[in-house]
């Protein structure tokens, strides 16, 4: 395990400045998320499904999928913390896998308890000293085995399970990595399923095919998805139209953008600006001598990200 990020956000509420980390979006594979729910009331919107916040729930974000964070600001703020980690390929690490895929709520934790080891590990990420950073790691793995329930059937560290074939099954995860790759960088272009297929050097058909498998979700659902977590950041930190946002990533017009946007989100594009907008004075001149971005300038920054 290798832990990536931790934070401890307090009081998320709509309507005010709203951090950054509850926006849309999506972690790289191989990258787990955890979010313990101190307090608060809302909805955790994860893929296709929908998750009550309250305090002393932890919900799970598994590799790839796109979630937010969306606050009820008529009750009371959010306040969690969110802990980002990557696992490798061995046996512990496989186990955790199959424990967060398996258990993606946990509800009735004990508060004070939890609570207590979460601020222990982000005290420890966030000391700058290497070797608490691994302490941190090995109370995370402790916390998680202490928290998620393990089914019998789970494979424990030691014992090897075969298919029915008796073969290891064998993933792609040199071409979907570079597929996806791909995509973030031309999240604005009309890149096409199958010039992409050629750039991985595979048929299209195939391509789907492990994609599927790979992502839940086909290419084209995925690339749609990415653009709404582009926009979203669009929302927050410019001033652009939502015109302007649509056209940027290469939707038909506004009206398909809003509609793709809500699905995705569960929110119109108005309403995910009006919630998550940052305090950002965009009236304000840039600086002497600075000159003014446009959309074409702004769109080479975002592709080159």
């Amino acid at each position: 395990m290798k832990l990536l990020d931790v934070v401890f956000v307090y009081h998320l509420v709509g309507h005010e400045r709203v951090a950054w980390h509850g926006r849309y979006h999506a972690h790289n594979c191989g990258e787990y998320e955890i979010h313990f729910f101190v307090d608060g009331d809302g909805t955790f919107l994860c893929g296709k499904s929908c998750g009550l916040i309250t305090g002393g729930r932890l919900l799970t974000a598994l590799p790839l999928e796109f979630h937010s964070i969306i606050p009820d600001s008529k009750k009371r703020p959010i306040s969690y913390y969110a802990l980002l980690f990557r696992l490798d390929e061995n046996e512990t690490d496989n186990l955790i896998a199959s424990m967060l895929s398996k258990n993606r709520e946990i509800v009735n934790i004990n508060n004070r308890l939890l609570r207590i080891q979460c601020e222990e590990i982000s005290e420890m990420f966030n000391s700058g000293d290497p070797n608490l950073k691994i302490a941190a790691e090995h109370l995370l793995i402790s916390v998680l085995f202490r928290f998620f329930p393990i089914e019998t059937n789970f494979p424990l560290p030691g014992k090897k399970e075969l298919p029915e074939n008796g073969k290891i099954r064998r993933t792609n995860h040199v071409q979907i990595t570079k597929a996806l790759a791909i995509m973030q960088v031309n999240v604005c272009e009309a890149l096409g399923i199958d010039e992409m297929a050629r750039i991985v050097g595979i048929s299209m058909g195939h391509f789907i095919r492990m994609f599927r498998r790979e992502v839940k979700m086909s290419p084209y659902q995925y690339i749609l998805r990415l653009k709404i977590e582009g926009a979203t950041g669009l929302l927050i930190s410019t001033p652009q139209t939502i015109e302007e946002i649509s056209e940027w990533f290469g939707f038909k017009n506004q009206f398909h953008f809003s509609r793709v946007f809500k699905k995705c989100t569960g929110l119109s594009p108005s309403q995910y600006r009006k919630i998550y907008v940052q305090t950002v004075d965009f009236a304000s001149p840039p600086p002497a001598g600075e000159p003014k971005t446009d959309i074409a300038a702004r769109k080479k920054t975002l592709t080159s990200i």
